[in-house]
Parts: structure tokens; C-alpha cells; sequence
């Protein structure tokens, strides 16, 4: 992949900005050098061509060539001018006059090109008295016309010079530019580059993030300080948990593989009877479907902490609970308790097998924390936009400190208990997966000795015909409450 430098460009970018504006500027001192010198000119031209119509001499006849009295004027080196009488003949010429150039055209000034060489023109009209002794002072007039021509090659010899000034200003401020940018980003730069070299030195050995004083000073760089300190804090986090998890899973199968053994120890330790091995069977026996059902859950807890396993998929919640709570039935008369449902049929974004387990296991929490006689409620709302599943027992309750421990991994208040109900701990954090899979909450409320409600809240999923925008009344909340006690 190729790679941009932010410097390089930010450089690039000013630097050609600066040349475009060098260069306009450039040219407008260009042209307005240019005219200046031009109306310099042209002012030179009309004294000259002034000049030569007061040295021009008297001819006794108008048919006559005139002179030029060198004494009142001199024409420059390379100035050309002619003289033409009122019917438009030649009647005098000097210097190198070019032909084609010294003809009468309009009177005023104009630009004329022969070869290499440019010239400007200046014709005027100009009337001569003569005999005015002899015509007691009237005089004859005797109009006339000069053209008169002078090279302009000089021109942009001049102009060029009198601009290199702002030439040489341009390029030094263009390099001197280029220098204080690059001194200048480097030094800005400075604390991005400090940030990331704190930012290279995270590692799974030390997930710890220290960003640098001066990047903290800066106010762009602190959004990415902020970010990135959070990102190291969530994977800490999350290594911390992994790490939690897998000593409590090594510790929760050591203890069951531990059980079995011990049980096996204790049958082969004397001689026992046929009723006897068969009781340590069957002892054993349990044991391994406890490690069995660890092992399980594990897996199960495994595959929905992926979160496409969960979300990828949706169902009527309200199905997959009454599903669930049927599978139960038998539970629930082995602890003298009973379910009853109230479920409105609503779609979820989550996979039928992952809503089964996630109300299965509510259910069955429930159930277990549930004494003989009571009745575990299971209702299923739509509110909006949100599905909500509540499951509420009257158990003993939970205790305040521990309603946020409660979806933790092998988290059990009551050991002993939870032994005795073969629970691991690991079926609330099951739920609480699947759950953040599904961009859901759960969470617990509950009081000692009257009850816990285990609340969880999910988007709703419309189905394909809302989604073709043929009405509100293909969703699925049009289907009917169902009631019922299992």
C-alpha cells in the first residue's frame, strides 16, 4: 500500500498556494511595469514629435522637401520620423525609417511590428505659417503631418530588470517558507508521534496505557488519548475476565473430576456388596453428569459470547418461552412450584435456540431459588419499539451488594446452595451474552425474602411484510395474549 505523509503534503499544499499567489503577484508587477514604462514612452514620444514639428524648416513652395534645424532637434538613435503636406505626399524623411511603418493612418498613437523588432508610432497633425512678412504678418498656412516611430525592444529589457527584485523576493520566501514548515510541523507533530510511541509499547504483558504530558496538552490529540486509554481499559478488562473465567472453569472442573475420584477411591477401599457397588455407581454416575453439564454449559456460554451465533437469526419470543416452560413442567413439579405465562407474540433479532436458552435459563433460576408452593410469572410485553421478558419468583431474594454479580461467571451466593441444585454459576452469565448479543439489556431486582424479577429488554424485529411497508397490521403484535400455567 502506498503511503501519504501528512507533512509532505501539508508542505506541498502551502508551498504551491505561496507559488500561485508569487506568481500573480509577479505578474502584476509585470504589467504594471510595463504601462508605466509605456506612458513613459508615449509622453517621451509626443515631446519628440513636438520638437521636430517646431524644428521643421520653411520651404518657399508646399511642394517643396522641409528640413530639420539640427540645432532645435536631434532624433535619439533609432527613432524614425516622416513628414507628409496636406495632400498626403512625402515631402521629408529621416533616419531608418522603415516604409511601411512611417504611413498616415489615424492620428494618435499605435503599435507596429517589422521582423523582431516592435515599435510605437505617434502620428499628429501640425500647421506651418510662413511669408508672414510679406503677407503683413498673416502669413501662409501650411498644414502638415508627422510620423513619427521609435524602437520598443528596450521595453521589456527594462521591465524584466526593474521586476527581478520581486522574482528573487518570491524564491526566498518559498524556501524560507519550506524550511519554517518543516521545522514547524516536525515540532507540532512532536506529541502525535510521542502518543504513538506510548501506544506501541501496550502489550499483553502489560496492558497498561501512560499517554504522553505533552499529547494531553493538545487539544486535537485528546479525543485519541481519551480513545485509546479506553480501548486498553476494555481489553484489560476483557483479558481479566477471560483470565477469571479460565481459573474459575479449571477450578469448577478440578473440583468435579476430584468428586468422581474421591467416589471411586471410596467404593474400591473395602469390599462391598452388590447393592453397595451399584449405590457407588450411581453416585459416580451423577457425578460425571454434573462434569458433564459443566462442560456443556461452558460450550454453551462459548458459543454465544460469538456475537453472530446469537444474533444472527430471529423468532417469536413468545414461542420459544412457551417452549421453554414446557420442557420445565417436569422441574417445576419436583419442586412443588408453578409457571404461569402471559406472553404477547412479538419478533426478536435473536436465533430460536439462543431465545430458548436465554428463557430457559430464567425459568429454571427461578425455579430453583422458588419454594415449594410458589409460582414463578413469566410474562412477555411489547413497549414500543422493546420487547420485554420478566421472570418473577418469590424466593428468598438476593442480596443488595450482589444483584451486579449475579451475570458474572461462576458467581453463586450461596455455594452450598447452588451445589445442591447443580448449578455452576454459569447460567445468568449465559443469558447475559446472549442478551448483549442481541444490542439488549438484563438486569435483576430484588428484595430479601420476597422475591427477585429478572427483566430483559430486546429490540423488536418487524416482519418482512412490515419491512415492505404493507401496514402496521402484519406485525406480529396483532396476534393474541396467551395465558397459561404449566
Amino acid at each position: 500500500m502506498k503511503r501519504n505523509s501528512l507533512v509532505r503534503r501539508a508542505i506541498l499544499s502551502v508551498l504551491l498556494i505561496e507559488l500561485l499567489c508569487a506568481m500573480g503577484i509577479l505578474s502584476t508587477a509585470l504589467w504594471h511595469e510595463w504601462g508605466s514604462r509605456m506612458r513613459s514612452l508615449d509622453i517621451s514620444l509626443e515631446g519628440r514629435a513636438d520638437s521636430l514639428m517646431g524644428a521643421v524648416q520653411d520651404a518657399e513652395d508646399p511642394e517643396d522637401n522641409v528640413t530639420v534645424n539640427p540645432e532645435e532637434f536631434t532624433a535619439p538613435k533609432g527613432d524614425s520620423f516622416a513628414v507628409f503636406n496636406s495632400s498626403g505626399k512625402l515631402i521629408g524623411q529621416f533616419g531608418e525609417a522603415l516604409p511601411e511603418l512611417l504611413t498616415l493612418q489615424k492620428d494618435g498613437f499605435r503599435d507596429a511590428r517589422h521582423g523582431n523588432h516592435r515599435f510605437r508610432v505617434l502620428q499628429r497633425e501640425a500647421l506651418r505659417i510662413i511669408d508672414r512678412d510679406e503677407t503683413h504678418g498673416v502669413g501662409i498656412r501650411r498644414p502638415f503631418t508627422v510620423v513619427y516611430a521609435t524602437t520598443t525592444n528596450h521595453l521589456w529589457h527594462e521591465t524584466v530588470e526593474a521586476t527581478q527584485f520581486y522574482l528573487m523576493v518570491s524564491v526566498g520566501l518559498l524556501l524560507a517558507t519550506a524550511l519554517v514548515l518543516i521545522w514547524l510541523l516536525r515540532r507540532l507533530l512532536s506529541p502525535l508521534e510521542q502518543l504513538a510511541v506510548s501506544a506501541s509499547q501496550i502489550n499483553t504483558d502489560a496492558l497498561a496505557f501512560e499517554p504522553p504530558p505533552s499529547a494531553e496538552r493538545v487539544t486535537e490529540l485528546v479525543p485519541l488519548v481519551q480513545a485509546l486509554s479506553a480501548m486498553v481499559a476494555r481489553v484489560r478488562e476483557a483479558f481479566e475476565r477471560q483470565h477469571r473465567f479460565i481459573n474459575d472453569a479449571a477450578h469448577e472442573l478440578k473440583t468435579a473430576v476430584a468428586v468422581v475420584r474421591s467416589s471411586i477411591q471410596v467404593l474400591d477401599m473395602r469390599p462391598r456388596t452388590a447393592e453397595e457397588y451399584r449405590q457407588g455407581l450411581e453416585d459416580v454416575l451423577q457425578d460425571n453428569e454434573r462434569v458433564e453439564g459443566l462442560v456443556r454449559q461452558m460450550l454453551t456460554l462459548a458459543s454465544f459470547d460469538d456475537r453472530s451465533g446469537a444474533a444472527n437469526g430471529e423468532c417469536n419470543l413468545a414461542e420459544e418461552v412457551r417452549s421453554a416452560a414446557h420442557a420445565l413442567r417436569s422441574f417445576a413439579e419436583m419442586q412443588g412450584a408453578t409457571v404461569r405465562c402471559a406472553l404477547h407474540d412479538t419478533q426478536v433479532g435473536v436465533a430460536a435456540d439462543a431465545a430458548r436458552t436465554l428463557a430457559s435459563n430464567l425459568i429454571l433460576n427461578a425455579l430453583q431459588h422458588s419454594p415449594a408452593g410458589a409460582e414463578v410469572v413469566v410474562t412477555v410485553e411489547r413497549e414500543g419499539d422493546q420487547v420485554r421478558l420478566e421472570v418473577r419468583d418469590a424466593g428468598s431474594g438476593i442480596a443488595p451488594e450482589n444483584l451486579e454479580r449475579v451475570f458474572e461467571r461462576f458467581f453463586r451466593e450461596d455455594s452450598s446452595r447452588s451445589r445442591a441444585t447443580g448449578g455452576a454459576g454459569l447460567g445468568l452469565a449465559i443469558c447475559k451474552s446472549i442478551v448483549n448479543a442481541a444490542q439488549g439489556t438484563i438486569e435483576a431486582s430484588s428484595e430479601l425474602g420476597k422475591g427477585t424479577v429478572m427483566r430483559v429488554v430486546l429490540p423488536t424485529r418487524l416482519t418482512p411484510a412490515v419491512v415492505n411497508g404493507l401496514g402496521e397490521a402484519a406485525t406480529e403484535d396483532a396476534a393474541p395474549r396467551a395465558h397459561g400455567v404449566v
